[in-house]
């Protein structure tokens, strides 16, 4: 497999109110030992394993949300993950944030034009926010997970105990982002 697509809570409520879209039928838990390098990402225990959050793929490993015209069903809603590609933002140590053109993106992504100019600023500005909420997410998201791991987790749990829990903290953590003005549809 060559991409996985990581989504938090929240980007599974946007699934659910904007689209109509069952969480738990397009969901998969991905182990951890596959993908080590997600840092940023937290790990979800579960049968005595620590996973990460994904959209599932359909069987050719394409997006489940990909159409056959290849564009995306879920394009004004879509996971922030997918919104930000073909870019990746990294926080500086004095808290400033910098983005630049992933590097796995380069002859992979239709839509990237390398023309060695800078980024426009209305691009610039739009990719700052979302940056800003992605990482506001994540933090929401780390803590929604602790919670589920420390406090809820049993080795009897379902997946769909998971998701309804992680589904319940995202209506508290939307209300949050609103008034932070982070939220993102």
């Amino acid at each position: 497999m060559k991409y996985w697509i990581p989504v938090t809570h929240l980007d599974l409520f946007r699934l659910e109110a904007y689209g109509e879209v069952n969480a738990i039928d397009v969901v998969r838990l991905v182990n951890s030992k596959t993908f080590r390098t997600q840092r940023k990402i937290p790990r979800i225990k579960f049968r005595s394993q620590e996973y990460y959050l994904a959209l599932r793929s359909k069987p050719n490993r394409a997006c489940i949300f990909l159409t056959r015209d290849g564009e995306c069903s879920v394009h004004s809603f879509k996971p922030l993950v997918c919104r930000f590609y073909p870019f990746v933002y990294s926080v500086k140590r004095d808290g400033s944030i910098e983005i630049k053109v992933n590097k796995d993106a380069i002859n992979e992504c239709p839509g990237l034009i390398l023309d060695g100019k800078p980024l426009e600023e209305e691009l610039k500005f739009k990719l700052m926010r979302l940056a800003r909420a992605r990482i506001r997410e994540l933090k929401l998201y780390s803590e929604a997970i602790e919670k589920w791991n420390w406090e809820l987790y049993s080795e009897s749990s379902r997946v769909e105990d998971l998701l309804e829990f992680l589904l319940n903290e995202a209506k508290k953590h939307y209300i949050i982002l609103k008034v932070e003005g982070l939220w993102v549809k």
